[in-house]
Order: C-alpha cells, then structure tokens, then sequence
C-alpha cells in the first residue's frame, strides 16, 4: 500500500513536471501565433487605407493628405471622383482637321471628364465591384481587436528640399492597443525588448541611442519619454512607437509621397 502511494505520488509529480514543461514551452508558442494572426490582421487594412487616402489626396485641389478620418470616411461613402481622357487621340494624324476644326472655338477643350462614386473605385475588385460593405468602410478607421473603440493614427506633414515639394502621411498602430497584454504580457515585453535592442543597435550611434542602450527598454517607454527618433518630424520613443506603421515622416519614399508599406 506504502509502494503504491509512493508511486502515485511520483506519477503525479512527473505529470505535473511534464505539464509545467510543455506550458513554458506553449505560452510562447500561442503567443507568436496570436501576435502573428493579430498584426496580419491590422497589415491587411493596408490595401484600404492606402487606396483611400490617396485618392483623397488626388481628389484634393491641394494635393494634401487629410488626419480627419471623418473627411475620409465620408469621401468614401459620398464622394466622387474624376478622370479625364481625350476625346480625339493628338497623336493620330487622321484627327488632325476634326480638331484644327474644333479648336476655332476657343472655349473648347479636348478633354472628356468622367465622374465616379469613389467607394466603386477605390474599394472595387477586378470586377469593378466595391468589395468593402458601407459598414465595413466606416470601420476602416479602428485598429482591429479594439472593439472599434481604438483608430489608426494619422499624421501629415509638408516635405521641402530645395524647389521639391509634397505632403507625406503616417499611419500608425501600435501593438499596445491590439495585442492581448493581459494574457501574454511577459511575452510581449520579450517581443518590445527584441524590438528595441534591433532598434538601438541598427540606428546610427549617437547620444541619445548610447542613453536608451543603458536606460533599457522599460525606463526609455516611461509615460513621460525622454527621447524622440527622428529628425524631420520627431516621433516620441514611447511604448506607443513600437507597432505597425504604413507611411513615413522623414522623406518620400516613391511617387505616391511616403506610402512604402512597411510594418516597423
């Protein structure tokens, strides 16, 4: 009976080991796949975002970006947009009478202007049907996993060098607001820390990066940050700086302003 209770006790506690082991091992396992499933999820409204303040900005007189989400949200559902064609190709020289002809009238233009829904246009698939319902375009605007309480940060500056002149824009989530802290929290610190030690290490070795290198990771992303990265438009180096961001402040990164797509 002696025996018995022994190796109950001893089967209870290799069981118990056993699943201390795989639970060390499966956290963080569930979290990388939680984390993974999440960000892909914010990545995903890339396409939409991008298309929408874009055409906002070429619909746009200025050609400037807006950070009023209700602007965009309302040019998506009610707006127009417009695309102009010639009427007559210039380049065919069997036009060259009709238009010699047309153009006596000075008012006249060769130029057809077609106006469309911009919901029909930005958001349409290859079929030219809109592929976001009205309610899913007036959720654009909220990170997901925030029960549409949390919306994508916005910012836009003016980029000068030399005569060269746009408007750049930065969308921002940060991961604080969409991964699940409460369960994976000590993991979420670990996947930061990575963050931060690559941030640190790969970015130019000055003052304030040798400060944050001793300061580490949670003294730097204090309520009240001490730093700020960047030089054209400083971000504050807060633990709101670390997640998902499409676009940039410091320079244009192709014809279209700053929209590279990159998650930070």
């Amino acid at each position: 009976m002696k025996r018995t209770s022994i190796t109950l006790i001893l089967l209870a506690a290799v069981v118990g080991l056993v699943y201390w082991i795989w639970s060390m091992l499966a956290t963080p396992i569930q979290f990388e796949k939680h984390f993974e499933d999440r960000s892909n999820a914010v990545i995903e409204k890339e396409e939409y975002i991008i298309k929408l303040v874009q055409a906002y900005r070429d619909s746009n007189p200025a050609k400037k970006f807006t950070t009023n989400w209700d602007e965009l949200i309302d040019f998506a559902l009610n707006g127009t947009m417009e695309y102009r064609s010639q009427i007559y190709d210039e380049n065919n020289l069997k036009n060259a009478e009709i238009l010699a002809e047309l153009r006596k009238d000075k008012n006249w233009k060769n130029e057809r202007v077609v106006r469309v829904a911009a919901r029909d246009t930005i958001f349409d698939d290859d079929y030219g049907v809109c592929r976001l319902s009205e309610e899913q375009i007036r959720e654009l605007r909220y990170i997901p996993f925030t029960n549409n309480t949390e919306e994508f940060e916005l910012d836009t500056i003016t980029y000068e060098s030399g005569s060269y002149k746009t408007h750049l824009i930065r969308c921002h989530a940060p991961f604080v607001k969409f991964i699940d802290t409460d369960t994976y929290n000590q993991e979420f610190w670990n996947e930061l820390n990575d963050r931060f030690n690559y941030f640190i290490n790969h970015s130019e070795a000055n003052e304030d990066m040798k400060k944050m290198k001793a300061d580490g990771l949670k003294i730097t992303v204090e309520k009240e940050p001490k730093y700020m990265i960047g030089e054209a438009h400083p971000i504050p180096m807060d633990i709101e700086f670390f997640g998902i961001s499409f676009g940039s402040l410091e320079e244009p990164t192709n014809e279209a302003g700053s929209w590279g797509g990159a998650a930070n």
